[in-house]
């Protein structure tokens, strides 16, 4: 029998297939809000849960989806989340129809990412929103993100894993509060050391939401 891939309980034949479905859904709305009242809002429930990092994009629980034409490319449309506690991310809804699995290094990244998470905050809340990049200012809060400028994350995490002596963790935890993947407490010693050299090798900046989106590659 041939394997189906599922959004919910909707099965389809191929990846193509199910992609199609979700474009034309996507295409279909245009720009508008999608609260729990809406007729599609389970299925934008069921499209992240899709996501290999859906509770790193869910984080404290989705207040409503919302769609908006795309920052690199305005005739296409892009998937946000918007959260209970205020913040937003974007989603890529064309990989939430990849099917990609999880592995123990998408976990490994997931829990050093959460790791500063609160030097990340700290570091936003003491900074003056200013873009850096197109100096757009007095925006929402939620609208600026703190970037990580030369070295980049992957580098300083890549350059960690080479010269840390401790053992790299294979095994990780989910946080029960905002659901995120997160060192065990027996790899207490690895992440505080992670976290010491994060903090004295990165070089972080302020830049507003589509600058940022503009930088990532995902």
């Amino acid at each position: 029998m041939k394997q189906k891939y599922y959004i919910g309980e909707l099965a389809f034949k191929t990846k193509k297939e199910c992609e199609s479905y979700a474009r034309n859904i996507i295409n279909n709305l245009g720009c508008c809000s999608i609260d729990k009242t809406h007729e599609k809002y389970n299925f934008f429930v069921n499209l992240i849960n899709n996501h290999p990092s859906c509770l790193e994009k869910i984080g404290s629980g989705i207040d409503y989806f919302y769609i908006q034409p795309n920052p690199l490319v305005k005739k296409y449309y892009q998937t946000m989340i918007k959260r209970t506690d205020g913040s937003e991310t974007d989603f890529s809804w064309v990989y939430c129809c990849q099917f990609k699995e999880r592995t123990n290094t998408d976990d490994l990244l997931r829990a050093m990412r959460n790791a500063i998470k609160d030097d990340i905050i700290k570091f936003k809340q003491q900074s003056t929103l200013k873009c850096i990049n197109c100096k757009t200012e007095n925006e929402l809060y939620e609208n600026y993100h703190v970037d990580h400028d030369n070295p980049s994350f992957q580098s300083l995490k890549d350059n960690f894993l080479q010269i840390t002596n401790k053992p790299v963790p294979t095994n990780f935890a989910d946080c029960d509060v905002y659901k995120l993947t997160i060192f065990k407490d027996e790899n207490e010693d690895f992440k505080n050391e992670w976290i010491e050299y994060h903090n004295k090798n990165c070089n972080l900046q302020i830049l507003c939401r589509d600058c940022n989106l503009r930088k990532k590659k995902f």
